[in-house]
């Protein structure tokens, strides 16, 4: 993933997240469920962070999308949110 991809990424999340704990983001190229390119987006949150409401996950989503395809970025942006108080399953 080049840099200016990433700082673009962690931006836009810095703004839309901040205030639920926002700490940094992972992003991943790969392809999607039909084969088709795509960006996979962890967007870590600090320990003890507050719920994110859907409505400002769906805020964050958009606001992605939007400055990626204004950077020229034509992947898809699946966008996770990954608490570190969260349990995992086991593999």
């Amino acid at each position: 993933m080049t840099e200016v991809l990433t700082n673009v990424v962690d931006d836009v999340l810095r703004k839309t997240l901040g205030a639920y704990g926002y700490d940094h983001a992972d992003v991943k190229p790969g392809e999607d469920h039909d084969g088709e390119p795509a960006l996979f987006i962890d967007a870590v949150l600090k320990p003890n962070s507050k719920l994110v409401e859907a409505e400002i996950y769906s805020e964050a989503h958009r606001a992605l999308g939007d400055i990626l395809l204004k950077n020229g970025e034509r992947r898809f942006p699946y966008l996770y949110l990954r608490h570190p108080d969260d349990e995992r399953a086991e593999s």
